[in-house]
């Protein structure tokens, strides 16, 4: 390793560790005379010209910058081992919440979010996985009177989702009763985009053997039925519940937002905005790798001031993800391996907690 990214991991790692401005004594202390003092200013100098260090007084040491933090990650980090203490503390808090034949998927998404805040004191989210490319084993839509539905979705990880529903005054019970039917004839082993390809596919199969015009009730109640499915799983209908966060009250009493309220006060708006959240989902559903954003490299300008860890989890086809957030000087080094195993073992355990039987070939 180069004396400038010798010098700019302890740099960053001391400041990481105390939130200090770090000055070239500390880190001569850190490296036991392996430079001098001198030496060492000279290269923070050279990195503070780079745009690596900042200096926030004139008087007091440095600390890094955005691109700096992205220089450490990219060059010098690597590929981390997380201890086997603290992998083993965390595994052990997802198996018991696995055994627990009565916690939901949304308890084991919840449990692991807490786990993973608590286990590096900084705050965590989990986006639950996605409707649209779920794998769906039903679909109930329950009347509770003119104009109201209530739509229950089942995934093949056992996920339920509900949403409220309006509807026109002239659907009755009986209709959405034959609507539900209908669904679930075509549903199980599929997405719901794979049941609409299935069935348009079936009308044009009916227009060539029976001519254009193919029965209108047919066709009206395929219509209908696909039109209240798709907007049971619409993104913009999602219920709070699918986003799930813990642990902010430990990112709001550090001194990056204690003592700036402004910044502690963008801060929870960007964490209530789901959007900034299905962003960044958007952002990973393709990556297999844990992925890391820094400063204004975030999804949002409220989270300018934090550094975040994000993987990808699997249940059967649809995606979520896991993220950790706190200030920029997020311990990395723990952070992204531990975030890794969080996200690969809950999709784990949302399937082992319900595995599908099979697909099913249904004809439309």
């Amino acid at each position: 390793m180069d004396r400038e990214h010798l010098i700019l991991r302890e740099v960053v790692e001391t400041h990481i560790d105390s939130g200090d401005a770090v000055g070239s004594k500390a880190i001569a202390e850190r490296l036991r005379s392996a430079l001098s003092s001198a030496s060492i200013r000279a290269v923070m100098a050279s990195l503070g010209e780079r745009g690596l260090l900042a200096q926030p007084h004139t008087s007091s040491g440095r600390v890094p910058t955005d691109r700096g933090y992205r220089e450490y990650l990219d060059a010098i980090l690597g590929p981390q081992v997380f201890s086997r203490r603290a992998t083993g503390r965390v595994q052990q808090r997802l198996e018991e919440l696995g055994a627990r034949d009565a916690a939901s998927p949304i308890e084991l998404m919840r449990g692991a979010a807490a786990t993973v805040a608590a286990e590096l004191g900084v705050a965590a989210m989990v986006v639950s996985p996605r409707l649209e490319s779920a794998i769906l084993q039903r679909m109930d839509l329950v009347w509770l009177g003119t104009g109201r539905v209530l739509a229950i979705c089942v995934t093949d990880a056992g996920l339920v989702h509900e949403r409220f529903l309006t509807v026109t005054r002239d659907v009755k019970r009986q209709d959405l009763e034959a609507f539900t039917n209908y669904l679930n004839e075509r549903l199980p082993g599929r997405s719901l985009a794979e049941v609409r390809q299935a069935i348009e596919r079936a009308q044009r199969e009916a227009r060539n053997a029976l001519g254009p015009e193919v029965p209108s009730a047919a066709t009206a109640l395929a219509d209908k039925a696909l039109e209240l499915g798709q907007r049971a799983l619409a993104i913009d209908e999602q219920s709070e519940a699918d986003l799930i966060v813990e642990g902010v009250s430990r990112v709001l009493a550090q001194r990056e937002f204690a003592e700036a309220p402004e910044r502690a006060s963008e801060l929870l708006r960007s964490i209530e905005e789901r959007q900034v959240w299905l962003e960044l989902l958007e952002g990973v559903q393709s990556s297999p790798d844990t992925r890391v954003y820094i400063g204004r490299e975030t999804p949002d300008p409220g989270l300018a001031s934090c550094g975040l860890v994000v993987t990808r989890f699997t249940a059967g086809r649809a995606t979520g993800i896991v993220a950790v957030f706190g200030p920029k000087r997020l311990d990395y080094r723990r952070a992204i391996p531990l975030v890794s195993v969080v996200g690969q073992r809950l999709g784990e355990l949302l399937m082992g907690r319900h595995e599908p039987e099979g697909t099913l070939e249904r004809s439309a």
